[in-house]
């Protein structure tokens, strides 16, 4: 009997002393992180910039020139607004007459990418264009469009993308200088 008790003594003392003796590790101190700003879209207000636009031209008994310049600022990753100007010129030569217009103007867009290519687009147009409904010879008129669409975006480089979209213009008039729907091709190059 004495030998049991000692027995259960020395098997607790090598227990407790097993157990003790295992390393119990210990948890760093709990510390609140400093606090950290989100990751930001852009390090500099030159990376928001992007420059690009349209430009078209054909040449024969018929010339039409076509140039749309732009200039945009990121306001994140996803959305982009902007503006820019328009300039069309149109030439042709019909039964010995030389017949020319020219139209030109502002334009501003708000863009939304939906994917990493595919975007969504508002734009509004004011241009001063031909007016011949009046009956006055060189009579102009400012004509506002507001341009409904959205459009593709294929990247050629780290900052540079081909542009293709088509739009519907929903303040349509007669003197209204794009046909429905309006197809546009172009690119933009940031900064």
């Amino acid at each position: 009997m004495k030998r049991k008790i000692v027995l259960i003594i020395v098997l607790s003392f090598v227990m407790s002393y097993t157990g003790f003796s295992q390393e119990n590790p210990v948890s760093p101190p709990v510390t609140n992180p400093p606090f950290q700003n989100p990751p930001k879209d852009f390090n500099s207000f030159k990376e928001r910039l992007f420059f690009g636009g349209n430009v078209g031209a054909w040449f024969g008994t018929t010339t039409y020139i076509y140039l749309q310049p732009l200039v945009g600022c990121k306001i994140n990753k996803q959305f982009s607004v902007g503006g820019g100007f328009t300039y069309n010129y149109f030439s042709q030569t019909y039964g010995g007459q030389k017949y020319t217009s020219t139209i030109y103007g502002g334009n501003a867009f708000a863009r939304y990418l939906v994917t990493e290519n595919f975007f969504a687009q508002l734009g509004w147009d004011k241009l001063s264009v031909p007016d011949y409904t009046t009956g006055i010879m060189d009579s102009r008129a400012w004509v506002d469009n507001i341009l409904v669409g959205g459009g593709y975006r294929q990247a050629f480089s780290e900052r540079g993308s081909f542009v293709a979209a088509i739009f519907y213009n929903i303040n349509q008039t007669p003197l209204s200088p794009y046909p429905n729907p309006i197809i546009q091709i172009g690119f933009n190059i940031g900064l």
